[in-house]
């Protein structure tokens, strides 16, 4: 029974390092501390690199192949507008500036593996371990109890993991792809360009590849600029697509088709090295290719079990960071809004003592509002105007003493209400100036959010420029960000009806082709039915024509026992035998039907010839005169007719009967002993005898 087996190609476009920063986790060098604890390092020396400056430089010239003319426009362009400060001047310079692309290929998990190792290698090479979680694994046992080397052990090791190294490496070799109709060639390495890479067999996961990879591709355009090179992966995804099926589709899509077609051909791969180094039958299925969802849990990247989780954690907890700053930032913008509220509520009380006061509106000379601190101001200045006022009042008339004590105690209640505006005028700048802090760190952080999400999908300005997010534009990036979202929505829905429009004309196909199935079905029944017929009715002639042969090799082997099949229709290096003998008749019956047909008419011609020439011998011996014979030789019978005893026949004459009977041997013979003299019988018996005798003795001499 074949063995589930899951295949994943996990692509990734993560920052502007690429290769160089995730070489020191995928060379697992001892000395490192690594965040992998899952890493059994006697298996190292399995691993398989490929960092060599060649392959560096030949990245380097497929960059240039593919980005050259692009860069030299751009930067011509660019001289032209008056913007010498914006050129490239090189593919490197451009290339430095974008996200660069890696993988990870991953055939199998831990359980495939084991029992992989099961299969094909001998019990005593391996040991069971314990991973973290409880499971088991088995491991290679390449070391004994005095921590010496078992030779037998690493090389069963080496035979295993070779298997997954060169499957693993041919599945990604550039020349990987597709024959076209029209007998072209269109290669994976055209657009993703594979470049360093590591195979990893010393992890407690399952062997798995990580490489580097070059990526190219064509935008599609349209109104504002016109189709240009790109390095985007997910483009490059696109691209490819489009050269080996001719359709536009979304990048997931892409990925997706991309990722469908590399699975299967790298599970086939490793099918085709464990037969040919295991000696396994062809016609006995290894391994079962099994697709998994990305919710599965099992589905493996080339990360160890731990480090999978803690990946999954650390997400989650991200997301919960981010929920919970949405949350603040709509709670800093409900008190700023209470905050504004509460400011323009004090500053139109202040308003109305400020009239109340000083007789006059709230008003500069240009008409414009004063501030809360000019209304406080004027509302002091008008205080002290009025205790003027009130002194004079005291000094001119006793009658004004009760106008005098109202106008006091009204002067007592504007600065207890002026102290208490002061105070709360204090308490809202204090606010304001927390919520403007708060707002403009939730400004930064829109700023983060934009610039990641920029960043993240790739996107440029209209001069093919990275966008830089700042306090000034972070608006109409968030602007034009949900712009580029809505967009992608819109495409992504007339994506969607045309894939189920394409899905319903699938779906006619597949009724359609149900039918068709139907009528083939009963078609091949009766064909089925009308072939086994066959094969009986050839049967039986086969056995016929084989009875048919051996009934003509008998009448060889009767009458031409020494006869020999010709050296020519016979094998290499074999020798013709009589056919009276075993191995002369299986010559003769390997032999075509027309073979032994004209053997056997030559065999028997040859008998007629003789027996023709024998009684024709006899006829003329009988028909000779011998030297007693009288003149009227006295004949054995009589002559004579009786013609009373002679009938009309019933049945017509036929004249060249008549004469190939006159002219037969046979009846010659029998006409010529009716006629004989005794002396011609017994002088032609004499003679017979003599011949026979002379025959015998010529064939036993022979």
């Amino acid at each position: 029974m074949s063995i589930k087996c899951t295949v994943t190609t996990d692509l990734q476009a993560k920052d502007k390092n690429g290769y160089s920063g995730i070489q020191k986790h995928v060379e697992h060098d001892k000395k490192i501390n690594h965040t992998n604890q899952d890493i059994v390092f006697s298996e190292t020396q399995f691993n398989q690199y490929d960092k060599s400056p060649k392959t560096r430089a030949a990245i380097d010239q497929w960059n240039n192949e593919h980005f050259k003319d692009y860069v030299e426009e751009h930067d011509k362009h660019q001289r032209e507008k008056g913007h010498a400060e914006r050129q490239y001047g090189s593919v490197k310079n451009y290339l430095k500036r974008k996200k660069k692309a890696t993988a990870v290929l991953t055939i199998g998990n831990m359980e495939v593996q084991s029992k992989l190792m099961q299969q094909f290698c001998p019990k005593t090479s391996y040991q069971e371990e314990k991973l973290p979680d409880g499971t088991t694994h088995l491991v290679f046992k390449l070391k004994d109890q005095n921590n010496q080397p078992i030779p037998d052990n690493i090389a069963v090791a080496k035979q295993f993991y070779g298997c997954f190294n060169r499957a693993l490496i041919k599945a990604t070799n550039n020349n990987v792809g597709w024959t076209l109709k029209d007998k072209s060639r269109v290669n994976v390495g055209d657009y993703l360009h594979r470049g360093r890479y590591a195979t990893n067999n010393d992890e407690m996961g399952i062997s798995h590849i990580h490489y580097e990879l070059a990526t190219f591709g064509m935008t599609r355009g349209g109104k504002k600029r016109a189709a240009h090179v790109t390095n985007s992966l997910n483009q490059a995804l696109v691209s490819l697509h489009h050269a080996v099926t001719g359709k536009y589709c979304s990048g997931r899509d892409a990925t997706k088709w991309f990722r469908a077609n590399m699975d299967q051909y790298a599970l086939k791969c490793l099918e085709t090295e464990l037969h040919k180094t295991y000696k396994v039958p062809q016609d006995k299925k290894i391994l079962d290719f099994e697709r998994k969802t990305k919710e599965d849990k099992t589905v493996q990247t080339g990360l160890s079990m731990e480090q999978l989780k803690a990946q999954h954690q650390e997400i989650a907890d991200h997301q919960k960071a981010v929920q919970l700053l949405q949350s603040q930032a709509d709670n800093l913008t409900n008190q700023k809004n209470d905050v504004q509220s509460q400011v323009a509520t004090v500053t139109q009380n202040l308003k109305g003592i400020y009239e109340a006061t000083t007789g006059h509106q709230a008003v500069d000379k240009d008409g414009n509002d004063l501030s809360p601190l000019e209304m406080a101001n004027d509302i002091t200045r008008a205080a002290r105007s009025s205790q003027k006022d009130k002194q004079q009042a005291d000094q001119d008339a006793d009658a004004a003493k009760e106008k005098q004590t109202a106008a006091e105690n009204q002067q007592k209640q504007l600065d207890q209400q002026l102290a208490h505006q002061r105070q709360q005028l204090q308490n809202l700048q204090n606010q304001i100036s927390d919520a403007e802090e708060q707002i403009r760190q939730r400004k930064l952080q829109r700023i983060k959010a934009a610039q990641q999400e920029i960043d993240q999908n790739d996107l440029l300005d209209n001069n093919d420029q990275p966008i830089t997010v700042t306090e000034a534009n972070v608006t109409q990036m968030e602007q034009e960000l949900d712009s580029w979202r809505q967009e992608e929505r819109d495409n992504w829905e007339t994506d969607k009806q045309d894939y189920q429009d394409e899905l319903d004309n699938l779906n006619q196909e597949i009724t359609t082709a149900r039918t068709t199935k139907t009528e083939l079905s009963t078609t091949n029944q009766q064909l089925t039915t009308q072939n086994q017929q066959l094969q009986n009715e050839n049967t039986t002639v086969q056995n016929q024509i084989n009875d048919y042969k051996n009934q003509l090799v008998d009448t060889i082997a009767e009458n031409a026992p020494e006869h020999k099949v010709d050296s020519s229709l016979l094998n290499p290096n074999e020798t013709a035998q009589p056919v009276i003998s075993d191995t002369g008749r299986q010559q003769h019956l390997r032999q075509t039907l027309k073979y032994l047909m004209d053997t056997t008419t030559k065999v028997l011609q040859k008998i007629k010839t003789e027996a023709t020439n024998f009684i024709n011998q006899i006829t003329q011996a009988l028909t000779q005169p011998t030297q007693n014979q009288q003149s009227n030789p006295t004949s054995q019978h009589s002559p004579s007719l009786d013609l009373s005893n002679i009938k009309n026949s019933d049945k017509p004459f036929d004249y060249r009967k008549e004469q190939k009977l006159m002219n037969d041997p046979g009846i010659k013979l029998k006409k010529a002993i009716l006629f004989a003299t005794n002396d011609q019988l017994q002088k032609t018996s004499q003679q017979t005898k003599q011949s026979l005798k002379k025959q015998a003795e010529d064939e036993y001499e022979l």
